[in-house]
């Protein structure tokens, strides 16, 4: 059974809300798997759009300033060992890049949940948690601070979210 996605909030879930495992998280619908950052649905016209991204590890290219976040796309070409570096160039093209690239060309918010790999002043020690809806300002080609193994360049996809005005994160029924 497919479990229906929605844009924006979900219902009863209040921006704040603790999460103790990535599955409670994929529970709550607030991303659809346990295991990638972006989390996409599909829109009314059969688009992959993204709705959620989890702030957890990720990159060394990402930023998290609370307010804004700088955060590097999705790329199946990552070093499985710790620090999970890039082996080569992503792709806009790679369906998690393009579903968060149609939500920015659409303007659709994005559930931000952060984990407890990230900044210590923005997350808990041991659990996850739904921060709210940002918004994806910019999106930009960028040469990440890391070579690829042979030295070569390698360039990401990224993009700067902020963080909606208070009354947009009220609490929902």
């Amino acid at each position: 059974m497919e479990i229906e996605r929605v844009i924006g909030h979900i219902e009863g879930i209040a921006p704040g809300a603790i999460f103790h495992r990535r599955a409670d998280v994929l529970a709550a619908k607030l991303h659809r798997t346990n295991r990638n950052g972006i989390s996409w649905l599909i829109d009314e016209d059969g688009c992959k759009v993204g709705d959620a991204i989890v702030l957890h590890g990720g990159y060394e290219d990402d930023e998290d300033h609370w307010t804004w976040v700088r955060y590097t796309g999705a790329s199946p070409d990552k070093d499985k060992g710790e620090g999970g570096k890039l082996l080569r160039s992503q792709s806009w093209d790679y369906e998690d890049n393009a579903a968060l690239k149609h939500s920015y060309d659409r303007k659709y918010p994005i559930r931000v949940i952060r984990g407890y790999k990230r900044d210590p002043k923005y997350s808990l020690a041991n659990d996850y948690r739904y921060d709210g809806l940002y918004e994806i300002t910019t999106i930009r080609t960028a040469v990440s601070k890391s070579p690829a193994p042979d030295g070569s360049q390698i360039k990401i996809c990224q993009f700067d979210l902020h963080r909606l005005p208070d009354p947009v994160q009220e609490r929902t029924p």
